[in-house]
């Protein structure tokens, strides 16, 4: 079995040294992780790569979704996150960091209670409905992120999202107990630490925030470059918004119907 896996040997190498600083960011599907993950990129003394431990590829600059990459990684969730941040760097990086998804690797998160000098970015996102709906159509056109060129091409404004209040509640109550129950978990850590909400990132100032917490001058070239996927009026993604709005007024969320930004 050894000899068919191959451990590692997706991660990119390079004339530099090791970080000196290490950091995830960690939270659930859209809930802006990937848009905080280009953000950071886009500064030169930063690293910040995607999905290490996406169940289905080992993401990078690039997918591989290899049977070996991904068998190799899973046989070893510690080794591969300690090869990450033991990898060479390109020179001036001084940061760098993978995106984390809240669910993907338990032993991931056991090893980092033994790792107090990892830095945890922990992004949420207090719309439910915008979070579920963007989910929806995600899934449904197999399109987790667009760039603006992109969005150009493909993009179908009138496309609207079939769903039902009870398919939206399931989801929602699932992703806030997850939300909940990780709070408890990180509150007990020693990691620095610090937690963004979705809307935060499109405020002015955010940009001199991040890089502040992480202790790096702002980059001026530091910009993402994924556009909104969905329209910012959140009842009008859905395709019979009628009963989506009756419900959520009825039970007291009748504000996450409304513009999220």
């Amino acid at each position: 079995m050894a000899s068919v896996l191959r451990k590692l040997e997706t991660l990119r190498s390079s004339s530099g040294e090791a970080a000196q600083h290490k950091f995830l960011i960690i939270g659930l599907p859209r809930s802006g992780t990937t848009y905080l993950m280009t953000l950071l990129n886009a500064h030169a003394r930063i690293s910040c790569e995607g999905e290490h431990y996406n169940p289905y590829a080992v993401i990078q600059d690039d997918h591989d979704s290899s049977h070996e990459a991904v068998v190799g990684r899973d046989s070893d969730p510690v080794g591969h996150m300690e090869q990450f941040f033991a990898q060479p760097q390109a020179v001036g990086v001084t940061h760098a960091g993978f995106k984390f998804m809240i669910g993907h690797n338990v032993r991931v998160l056991q090893q980092l209670e033994q790792m107090p000098d990892v830095t945890l970015i922990y992004v949420w996102r207090e719309n439910r409905l915008a979070q579920v709906s963007s989910l929806m159509r995600a899934a449904r056109d197999q399109k987790w992120a667009e760039t603006g060129k992109q969005a150009r091409k493909k993009h179908d404004p009138n496309l609207k999202i079939e769903a039902n209040p009870r398919q939206i509640s399931h989801r929602w109550h699932e992703y806030a107990t997850f939300d909940h129950l990780f709070r408890g978990w990180l509150a007990a850590r020693p990691n620095p630490r610090f937690t963004v909400e979705y809307r935060e990132m499109f405020r002015p100032g955010f940009k001199e925030k991040i890089c502040a917490q992480l202790g790096v001058e702002v980059d001026p070239a530091m910009e993402s470059p994924l556009v909104k996927q969905n329209p910012n009026t959140i009842a009008d993604r859905f395709a019979e918004p009628g009963p989506i709005r009756y419900y959520f007024k009825k039970i007291g969320y009748g504000g996450w119907l409304d513009d999220e930004l």
